[in-house]
């Protein structure tokens, strides 16, 4: 890092890889993590009064449970784009049927479409994500499918490598 280069400080909330702000100093970090933990407490308490007073709207319950399971971090921006990788591209490789592997392939124009040791692979075209992404394999020599979140410029994340 060079002198003049300044530490940018961000405040991420590690469940959902959700940058809530930053700030160019440790203390304007750490006032902008106890905002967002005020945040956080202000729409716990909105969500609870929507649950008491309209009991049979489900989804309130889905929006209490994400509001608290937000987990604030500071963190530099180099330590976030890292921990988002991991986040993204750690999940398993998954078997889907083939009916899964033909809609996908079908629903966007694909990206990368390719194979590799007999294994034919494409991503799709919408990322969720930066250059994340979901990627859709076939593994001809046994006839199987799966699926993986990928990063589409990082061949090493893609799923013909977690393939026995």
């Amino acid at each position: 890092m060079k002198k003049n280069d300044k530490i940018e400080y961000w405040i991420i909330d590690i469940n959902r890889m959700y940058p809530y702000s930053y700030s160019n100093s440790i203390e304007g970090a750490e006032e902008k993590l106890q905002q967002a933990l005020n945040h956080q407490e202000e729409d716990i308490k909105t969500w609870e009064g929507h649950i008491k007073n309209y009991p049979e709207a489900e989804h309130f319950k889905n929006y209490l449970t994400d509001a608290k399971n937000k987990q604030y971090k500071i963190m530099t921006y180099d330590e976030y784009i890292q921990l988002e990788k991991d986040y993204f591209t750690s999940k398993p490789l998954t078997e889907i049927t083939a009916d899964r592997f033909e809609e996908m392939l079908n629903v966007l124009p694909p990206l990368k479409w390719c194979t590799i040791n007999n294994i034919e692979m494409f991503c799709m075209s919408e990322m969720l994500t930066g250059t994340y992404t979901s990627q859709y394999l076939h593994d001809r020599s046994n006839n199987k499918y799966y699926h993986k979140t990928v990063d589409i410029l990082d061949k090493a994340t893609w799923g013909h490598n977690f393939i026995q």
